[in-house]
């Protein structure tokens, strides 16, 4: 670790190639110390080796593209191949056979290197160039290609990917793992949302070379994420000029019905754009640059909702409460005041006929209205790219892609309804610098520095009004937001504002070294995650009307009758965290047929900190013997924080530093021709949590202060009139230690020792090439996940049967009501006094398990004879007990 310490930080991936071969005589005897020479034609780099005294050579970190191979000897003929296409993260062996002869003498072979992975024991999948640039794709966006690749099926679940991030985030589950325990690199930097771990937007297709899905006991430069990762290249500049110009338009006037739709779609998209690259100083400075624009319009899908009509804008209920509006006679409770479900005018509410007459008036006799909201939004990508020869042992480049998307915010003044979606303003940047050196012959340096911006923004449509607006003696600080109304099965409306930006800060060193049969590789990497967020959705009131007061929801909205309202702060996020690494690996080649694969990386488990000490710990234990903070003195009892005796900092949980992930694997090459392997191979791999994963905790008391009151005496007009000490908004900007916490406060908590969720993977897999440019595999993919982190309840409602009873001094029949959950949960149950401080109260279980079995056949054809085939097949078996979410 020392030894590691005093290298440049260090790298995960760096999106290179390597080949390796063997020099050898008609007789299959070993050449050494012949030279070898391997060129890259685009770009005239050179590197030179020569072979071991077992004929062995080995070129690390080439970048991908076309290369020529040169092998020289005194009297022997000299060898040249050309033809050879490197791709990402691929490890092809090339042997090369010399005949006696005489230097001048030439062989020339055109061909490919072999498509056997010979090195390492991962499972993968390049999507090369052909199929990036020439496969249809649905708005062009390159992420769609992942799913090509055998194991790897996208996710659109559990809120991993909604508009908190970049419309074209990746979420992808490769072999059974989390959709969001992929490792995403671009140019061999770091490319994630930290916010939830997904992919961040990769470049148009035209600015992109290659990029590999890979996955199952990857070597130990490999780590953070346990699931796979997906390396995307993009594109460099050459000694030629080379470019395209490109327009593609979908329009709907070109388009056929779909057979299922009563008419043709309404889409309209133009994408346009180019690149260019070429030299800037031949053999030595390269440019590369791209822009792709984008502009879509949709007219509105239909939406339905129910509105008051004029009859119930009077207090007339009679027909919207009967067939054929509802499927059986609904009459309003007696409690209403309604009399054949006629409610006195003087029962209306005036705060719901103002929102009412922000509504359009209905001529539908149950009050229907058909609306829609235009989607207008656009995209611009731009990519710049700079490769610099320095010299003929020092390489080093530079890239920038940026793309911003924007979706306008739209409110039609005449229907409140239409402001229900937030409109965006989003930018994501990343920006890497990378330096590879070549120290000796057989020592490289690999250096990258790199950083990823997402900067996303949720806005609302100027002129939305919101409650305090239209009257009700509420605190709604953000303007534009009315706040989430709803009326059960007829309407509701409130687009949420707020705004993410998260940063990833990653610089990281690879020394790659060949020292007889062993190849070794070492580095330590450094990632800062970051994540600023303000989540305002509580701050305006949530306001729920559900028919419990009245017997039917929108008679309960005219007339103030609120089922329940929830207000709170803002959900601030002000996280931090650091994940370092170091790791060995060594490719020890003990005959010329089978290989040994060793490696262990140190992955620490540190957890993510909060600047404003935003956290919080509960333990049942401490609440049941009464003991209390002394930070918050008024905090109920089971409650610490940052301060209190024994509490973990600046964070919710302890770190762990003796994390250690081993992996062992053999390659087997039965004929020594690199043409067929037998791999096999096991390795365990620690996950890193994501920003958001408990950001639910800044919500808890006293800080986000989220209460809940159901059915409030005061209704919609003053719903705090009855709330003990009134309307608790706005609560100070500092928090006294003596701030009174709310009762039925709702809480999340981590555990106090929580572990990292790790994922221990094997592998067999046999491949085989047929002919020059065909390759077959069969490959069994298996793993388990242990400690994933899910969460639970630890303070649920009681059911109580029959009734009256009374509960914390309120009388309720029958026992078990709507009106009485609160009262009915555990911790009150146990002691009213003090249990009457929580309501919903989850903790973070990090006892989850999954596992994943499966069978990967796939056969392929690389791109010659001018066509190229990819098909493959996945029967598996994945077995979870829960996945990850935006939220606990």
């Amino acid at each position: 670790m020392l030894c590691v310490a005093c290298l440049r930080l260090s790298a995960q991936s760096t999106a290179v190639s390597q080949v390796s071969g063997v020099v050898q005589d008609a007789s299959g005897a070993a050449i050494p110390a012949a030279s070898v020479t391997i060129t890259n034609v685009d770009t005239a780099a050179g590197r030179t080796v020569l072979a071991g005294g077992d004929g062995s050579y080995t070129f690390t970190n080439l970048v991908v593209g076309p290369y020529r191979l040169q092998v020289v000897k005194e009297g022997f003929a000299t060898f040249n191949q050309s033809g050879i296409i490197l791709q990402v993260n691929t490890n092809p062996q090339i042997n090369v056979t010399l005949k006696i002869g005489t230097v001048s003498e030439q062989i020339e072979v055109q061909a490919n290197a072999a498509m056997v992975e010979t090195a390492s024991n991962g499972v993968g999948q390049v999507i090369d160039q052909q199929r990036v640039v020439d496969l249809p794709l649905n708005g062009r966006n390159l992420s769609q290609l992942i799913q090509l690749s055998g194991a790897a099926v996208p996710s659109t679940g559990g809120g991993l990917t909604n508009n908190l991030g970049y419309p074209t985030v990746t979420a992808v589950s490769i072999a059974g793992g989390q959709a969001n325990a992929t490792n995403f690199f671009l140019d061999g930097g770091t490319h994630l949302d930290s916010r939830t771990n997904v992919g961040l937007p990769l470049p148009f297709p035209d600015a992109v070379q290659e990029f590999k899905v890979e996955t199952s006991t990857l070597p130990a430069n490999y780590g953070s994420h346990a699931g796979g990762a997906v390396n995307a290249v993009t594109k460099s500049g050459t000694n030629s000029f080379h470019g395209d110009a490109f327009w593609f338009l979908r329009n709907y006037a070109f388009n056929a019905r779909n057979f299922f739709a009563p008419v043709r779609d309404s889409l309209k998209r133009n994408q346009a754009g180019g690149v260019l690259g070429g030299p800037i100083v031949r053999d030595r400075l390269f440019f590369f640059l791209g822009y792709q624009g984008t502009t879509e319009r949709t007219a509105p899908a239909t939406n339905q909702s129910f509105v008051p009509t004029a009859a119930v804008l009077k207090g007339d209920f009679q027909t919207i409460l009967a067939p054929p509006c509802q499927t059986r006679q609904v009459n309003l409770l007696a409690s209403s005041s309604a009399v054949n479900n006629v409610l006195p005018v003087s029962r209306l509410n005036p705060v719901a006929l103002k929102y009412a007459a922000l509504l359009p008036l209905s001529s539908d006799p149950c009050g229907k209205i058909l609306y829609g909201v235009p989607s207008i939004n656009g995209e611009d990508q731009g990519v710049v790219k700079t490769d610099w020869r320095r010299t003929d042992r020092d390489s080093l480049f530079a890239r920038y892609f940026i793309t911003d998307y924007t979706l306008q915010a739209y409110y039609d003044k005449s229907n409140l309804l239409t402001a229900g979606t937030a409109g965006l303003l989003d930018r994501v940047q990343s920006v890497i610098l990378g330096d590879t050196y070549l120290i000796n012959p057989r020592t490289i340096s690999s250096f990258r520095a790199s950083f990823a911006r997402s900067a996303v923004q949720r806005i609302g449509a100027d002129g939305v009004p919101n409650m305090t607006q239209l009257g009700a003696n509420v605190y709604s600080p953000i303007a534009n937001y009315t706040g989430q109304v709803s009326a059960s099965g007829y309407f509701s409306s409130g687009a949420i504002p707020g705004w993410v930006y998260s940063n990833v800060t990653a610089l990281s060193e690879d020394i790659g070294m060949t020292r007889g049969a062993h190849q070794i590789n070492l580095g330590f990497s450094w990632v800062h995650t970051q994540m600023n967020a303000n989540g305002p959705f509580q701050q305006n009131p949530r306001m729920t009307f559900n028919g419990q007061l009245t017997g039917n929801a929108l008679a309960d909205f005219m007339t103030g009758s609120l089922g329940s309202m929830l207000q709170g702060n803002g959900q601030i996020g002000r996280d931090g965290q650091n994940l370092p690494s170091a790791y060995f690996q060594d490719q020890w080649k003990v005959s010329r047929r089978f290989q040994v694969n060793l490696g262990l990386r140190w992955d620490p488990f540190i957890p993510q900190h909060t600047k404003y000490d935003y956290a919080s710990q509960f333990d049942p234990a401490r609440f049941y013997s009464g003991q209390v903070s002394k930070v918050f003195v008024n905090a109920p009892p089971g409650l610490t924080f940052p301060g209190d005796p024994g509490y973990p900092g600046h964070s919710d949980t302890f770190p762990r530093y003796l994390d250690f992930a081993p992996r062992l694997g053999v390659v087997f090459d039965p004929r020594g021709r690199g043409t067929e392997t037998i791999r096999a191979g096991y390795g365990i791999f620690y996950d890193s949590t994501y920003l958001w994963n408990t950001l639910h905790i800044p919500l808890n008391p006293p800080w986000g202060n989220t209460i809940t009151i159901t059915a409030p005496q005061g209704g919609l007009s003053n719903p705090w009139a009855a709330y003990p000490g009134g309307n608790p908004f706005p609560t100070p900007t500092r928090l006294p230690a003596d701030f009174p916490f709310p009762t039925s406060g709702v809480y999340v908590f981590e555990p106090l020792h929580a572990h990292a969720t790790y994922m221990q993977q094997w592998n067999v897999a046999l491949q085989k090439q047929f002919s020059a440019d065909w390759l077959a595999s069969a490959t069994y993919l298996g793993n388990k996940t242990t400690h994933q982190w899910l969460g639970y309840q630890v303070n649920p409602s009681v059911y109580i049967p029959g009734g009256p009873c009374t509960l914390q001094g309120v009388t309720f029949n029958p026992c078990s009501s709507v009106s009485s959950t609160e009262a009915r949960r555990t911790f009150g149950l146990a002691n009213p006094a003090t249990g009457k401080y929580f309501g919903n109260t989850a903790i973070v279980d990090d006892g989850g398990n999954a596992s994943y079995n499966a069978l990967l056949l796939v056969l392929q054809h690389r791109f010659s004879h001018n066509f190229s085939a990819l098909s493959n097949f996945t029967w598996s078996h994945c077995l979870d007990q829960g996945e990850n979410g935006q939220d606990i």
